[in-house]
């Protein structure tokens, strides 16, 4: 029999229906619910991500920018690119190269690196003080280098033999192609610091870290590209190495990777990005010249040199007083706004007022000959100077190699001082010499012959000057008398180069004393007077010099003699010494010893005049120009890409900084 209260608690329970249809608005609700907390979550990891590439590439950025600008020199990397082992598109190993991935600089040196009797905590890196103080002053070099560079995120080697040098695992970013491989696989690349010293405390080179064996000098081992991935055996372990290739056996690359400091995170940072096409393969170039082929990477950490175009160059003078210059001065160098140039670079020198219809300019890269290029700017085409011989035959590598008939106008003798920045237009005299590095040498007797001769002739009429010519040229030098250079040179010299000039200030002349006295006719340093005297002037052990050619009326070329006028024109030209001219008279001796009695009453023969001197043959309207690239102002660009690895998608922030190198000393 059915009770009423057994039908009442049969009215409270739920039918199946009813509990289905609770399940299913249940699912909707949470469907509702988490969908949006989940998408929260994902938005608010990849947020932390974007503040954390935000984060590291300002610490990073600043990080470098200290360094480089306290920085005491800066290595040339314009032609270090650094290896990148990858998987070509059969999966076989290859290397790949990246340009401006790797610089390293010197800091300046602190106090307590100088001090031999440091009896603090040494640093077990670079064996110096771990608690180094304040710049040691003035501001000098330091002994050690800090390297940064691009390098895989694990570099451990496979076995040494044929294969030595190489990763177990080259690039591959699991994010970017996922496809038939797994995370295992994922080998980054991470921007890596080191400092070290390049030297151990004895003055050897540390060959824990740098392949002497293999490259023989520290500069070449500086330059390894392989360095990172170098598996041939250290001389020992760097404090703390580990096996990483289990070879049993110290490598290079794992010393490099015991002190190398990561500056970006290592969980999620990749410092190169590959290009791939439509179906997410990377896309690869092969060099048509050597048939080379390397994956397209775009580096997202450069230390590079900064780009200077155009740089007009600010003469070293434009008067020179103090030297007499009365001719018009050209200026013996041109310094350019800044220095430490890399390579490229290209030099002009503009023979042409700028806003010519046709400019004509010397131009020089730094290697081969300087060229003489004459442009049309209406037609915007090259006239002249287009071809590989279009030269000047002037090689600023091998001054010494003068041509033997330059073009006046079209020759042009100039050089670089890549440290300095400066375009120098002076060369010892020695060039014209054919490179004998060695004083020019005069002869005071034909300097005397040449006096006697113009005192002797019976006109009566002219000014008997004693001089010798820097110049060697038949027109200039009279039959019989050779007040000139060796012997045994028959070249031209000062006439053999167009616009010749001699450097103000730099030639130094020495001849025979000329005194009365223990060192009458010994060797001496004779002083200038300025030119525009009169060469009667001239005291004992004192000289004039033409430091280009002059016109003077008084010396003007009429007589009927020939020698005579050789000889006048001689003293008009580049290259003339004057010395005293005064009479012999009793009691004063002018003419220049010819020889002397020693202390043991022997006849000698006199000291010869010797004379050093630099050369330039550039103008004074010429301008100056420059295209360079300069480490005394790096452009560091970076850029930070983290990966957040739930979604996979990166967070990429990109900065650039020039830097100015402070400490670079021109």
């Amino acid at each position: 029999m059915r009770t009423r209260n057994n039908q009442g608690t049969r009215r409270q329970a739920f039918t199946l229906i009813e509990v289905l249809v609770v399940m299913a608005i249940t699912a909707i609700l949470l469907g509702l619910i988490l969908g949006p907390l989940m998408q929260g979550f994902n938005l608010t990891q990849r947020a932390q991500v974007q503040v954390q590439a935000q984060s590291t590439a300002r610490s990073v950025l600043e990080h470098v920018e200290r360094d480089l600008a306290n920085a005491v020199y800066v290595f040339d990397n314009s032609n270090r690119p650094l290896n990148l082992w990858v998987r070509d598109g059969a999966g076989a190993p290859m290397i790949s190269r990246l340009d401006y991935a790797l610089v390293d600089y010197v800091p300046p040196a602190y106090a307590n690196d100088q001090n031999p009797g440091y009896t603090g905590s040494i640093d077990p890196t670079t064996g110096l003080p771990s608690d180094r103080s304040t710049l040691a002053l003035p501001v000098a070099p330091g002994r050690i280098i800090v390297r940064c560079w691009l390098g895989l995120k694990d570099n451990a080697t496979v076995g040494a033999g044929s294969a030595s040098g190489r990763p177990a695992k080259p690039y591959f970013n699991f994010f970017d192609d996922p496809r038939g491989a797994s995370y295992e696989q994922h080998n980054p690349v991470i921007l890596y610091q080191a400092t070290v010293s390049p030297y151990t405390p004895v003055g050897q080179v540390d060959t824990r870290l740098f392949n002497m064996g293999r490259f023989g000098s520290l500069s070449a081992a500086l330059a390894d590209p392989n360095f990172y991935y170098d598996n041939d055996q250290a001389s020992g372990g760097m404090p703390g190495w580990k096996d990483w290739n289990n070879d049993g056996r110290v490598n290079y690359s794992e010393n490099w990777r015991a002190v190398a400091r990561a500056l970006v995170p290592t969980d999620k940072a990749d410092m190169v990005v590959a290009t791939r096409d439509r179906n997410k393969k990377p896309v690869f170039d092969t060099d048509p010249a050597t048939g080379v082929v390397t994956m397209r990477l775009n580096t997202l950490a450069r230390f590079q040199p900064t780009y200077v175009g155009n740089d007009p160059g600010a003469p070293s003078a434009v008067s020179d007083a103090a030297n007499e210059q009365p001719y018009g001065l050209a200026p013996s160098t041109s310094v350019e706004s800044y220095g430490h140039w890399a390579w490229p670079y290209r030099v002009y020198v503009y023979r042409s007022a700028l806003n010519a219809a046709v400019l004509s300019y010397f131009t020089w890269s730094g290697s081969g000959n300087v060229r003489y290029v004459e442009f049309d700017t209406a037609s915007g085409a090259i006239t002249n100077g287009g071809g590989a011989g279009d030269d000047t035959g002037f090689n600023p590598l091998n001054p010494t190699n003068l041509p033997m008939s330059p073009v006046a106008g079209r020759f042009l003798m100039v050089s670089v001082d890549e440290r300095r920045g400066a375009v120098g237009f002076a060369f010892p005299h020695w060039i014209t010499q054919s490179g004998r590095q060695e004083p020019t040498v005069l002869s005071p007797a034909a300097v005397n012959a040449e006096f006697d001769y113009a005192r002797n002739q019976a006109t009566g009429q002219l000014s008997a000057i004693r001089y010798a010519s820097l110049q060697v040229a038949s027109d200039e030098n009279p039959t019989g008398v050779t007040p000139a250079l060796n012997p045994s040179d028959a070249n031209p010299v000062l006439s053999r180069i167009p616009d010749a000039r001699i450097v103000p200030g730099s030639e130094t002349v020495t001849g025979p004393d000329q005194r009365p006295g223990p060192n009458y006719g010994r060797p001496i340093a004779y002083t200038r007077v300025a030119r525009r005297q009169d060469p009667k002037s001239l005291g004992l052990n004192e000289y004039m010099i033409n430091y280009g050619d002059v016109s003077n009326a008084n010396l003007a070329i009429t007589d009927p003699d020939a020698r005579i006028q050789a000889m006048r024109r001689a003293v008009q030209r580049v290259g003339t010494i004057l010395f005293n001219s005064q009479e012999d008279a009793a009691g004063s001796i002018n003419s220049l010893p010819v020889q002397y009695v020693d202390n043991s009453g022997v006849i000698r023969d006199a000291a010869d005049i010797t004379v050093t001197f630099q050369v330039q043959n550039n103008r004074s309207s010429d301008v100056v120009k420059a295209d360079y690239l300069t480490r005394q102002l790096m452009t560091f660009a970076l850029g930070v890409r983290l990966y957040e690895k739930n979604s996979g998608q990166p967070q990429q922030v990109s900065l650039t900084q020039k830097v100015r190198v402070r400490n670079l000393q021109r």
